[in-house]
């Protein structure tokens, strides 16, 4: 199965979605492809979290102000 229309892929999803884990399936709606369904593993690295302070940089610049949470939070005292 190369191809599968909008009605096979809602009532056939397990057998659409097995076909595209072997290759691409093209997705027919009234004849003309919609859409491209690939379930093949994506090759890439491991997870790294986002560099927050590089983003908050970038987007507010260098005039910033840092504040330092553990300080912060002593002198609120605990809860």
């Amino acid at each position: 199965m190369s191809s599968a229309t909008v009605k096979q892929l809602r009532h056939e999803f397990p057998r659409v979605y097995a076909a595209a884990r072997r290759g691409p399936v093209r997705i027919t709606k009234h004849g003309k492809v919609i859409a491209t369904l690939d379930a093949t593993p994506a090759v890439s690295g491991p997870w790294t979290p986002p560099d927050f302070t590089a983003r908050s940089e970038a987007i507010l610049g260098p005039r910033h102000r840092k504040v330092d949470l553990l300080r912060l939070w002593a002198e609120q005292g605990t809860r």
